[in-house]
C-alpha cells in the first residue's frame, strides 16, 4: 500500500512563488471575513496568516459579531483597490454566504463565486480554482495515477471540493459518479469504482466492506475523534487492503494550504 503524502507535492507548488511574486508590481494583500464562532475556524484563520506572512502578503481579518456586522464589513471592504483578494470563512448561513457572488472574479481567491465557477465548468484557463479540489487534482497528477478511462467516484458535493472537482476530472477523461446523502446504495456505486475521492466530514465513516480492493482513496476530511485528527476514511480497516491512500493529516490539507497562496498570487497576476 502507497502512501500519498502531501509534503513533496506542496514543495512543487511553492517552488516558484519567491520569483512570482518578485514579478508583482503590487504586493498581494487579503482579507478573510468571518462571523465568531468556533476555535476551529479560527484556527484555520490563524495557519492562513502564518502561511501568508510567510511569503509578505498582507493579510487583514475582519471578525463580525453578527451577520449584520458582516455585511458592513464586506460592504467596506470588497470596492476597496488595495485589497487583492477575498474570502470567507464557513460555515455561513446563505443570506451572507451568498455575498461571495458580489466578490470581483480576480479577487475571488477560493473560487467559489458563479464567475470563477461557471470559468471552470467552460474549462476557460483564467478560472480561480477552488484550491481543494485543485489539490485532489495536484496529489493524482504528482503520484501519476491514470485518470482516463478510470470510474471516479466522489462523495460530497459541496461548492469547494466535489463540484469543483467534476470538469477538473472530466478534462482527464475520468468516467465521475458523485454522491451524496440522498443517493441510494452508495457502496454499489464505491465498489464499482477505482478511485474514491470523500469529503462529508464524517470521521471514520469509509470501510474496508465499502469500496473495491487495490482501489485508491483520496481522504479530505478533517475531523477530531477520539481526541485525535482523521479523515472520513477507517485508516485502520482499509489499511492493507487499498493501492494507495491520502494520510490524514499530512495528506490533502498540506496541498491545499499552498494552493491558497498560488490563488493569492495568481488573483494578482
Amino acid at each position: 500500500m502507497e502512501f500519498l503524502y502531501g509534503k513533496k507535492v506542496e514543495e512543487r507548488i511553492i517552488n516558484n512563488f519567491e520569483e512570482r511574486l518578485h514579478k508583482l508590481k503590487i504586493t498581494p494583500n487579503i482579507a478573510v471575513l468571518a462571523i465568531k464562532g468556533s476555535q476551529s475556524s479560527e484556527i484555520y484563520m490563524r495557519n492562513i496568516e502564518k502561511n501568508c506572512k510567510k511569503y509578505g502578503i498582507g493579510f487583514n481579518i475582519l471578525v463580525a459579531n453578527d451577520e449584520n456586522e458582516f455585511k458592513d464589513n464586506f460592504n467596506k471592504i470588497k470596492g476597496d483597490k488595495s485589497i487583492t483578494g477575498i474570502m470567507f470563512q464557513q460555515p455561513l448561513a446563505k443570506e451572507v454566504n451568498d455575498l461571495i457572488n458580489e466578490i470581483p472574479f480576480k479577487k475571488d481567491i477560493e473560487g467559489i463565486g458563479i464567475e470563477n465557477m461557471g470559468k471552470l465548468f467552460l474549462g476557460k484557463k483564467d478560472a480561480i480554482i477552488p484550491c481543494t479540489s485543485k489539490a485532489v487534482m495536484e496529489m493524482l497528477d504528482f503520484y501519476n495515477i491514470e485518470l482516463e478511462g478510470k470510474k471516479v467516484a466522489i462523495l460530497g458535493r459541496s461548492n469547494t471540493v466535489g463540484k469543483p472537482l467534476i470538469p477538473q476530472l472530466l478534462e482527464k477523461n475520468a468516467t465521475v459518479t458523485i454522491c451524496h446523502s440522498k443517493t441510494k446504495n452508495i457502496q454499489d456505486e464505491l465498489k464499482n469504482s477505482d478511485i474514491v475521492i470523500i469529503a462529508i466530514g464524517r470521521a471514520n465513516f469509509l470501510k474496508k466492506e465499502m469500496i473495491k480492493e487495490n482501489s485508491i482513496i483520496i481522504d479530505v476530511g478533517i475531523n477530531t475523534f477520539e481526541g485525535k485528527v482523521c479523515g472520513d476514511v477507517d485508516f485502520e480497516d482499509v489499511k492493507g487492503y487499498v493501492k494507495a491512500i491520502t494520510p490524514v493529516p499530512g495528506g490533502i490539507g498540506i496541498v491545499t494550504n499552498a494552493l491558497l497562496i498560488d490563488n493569492i498570487i495568481k488573483s494578482v497576476e
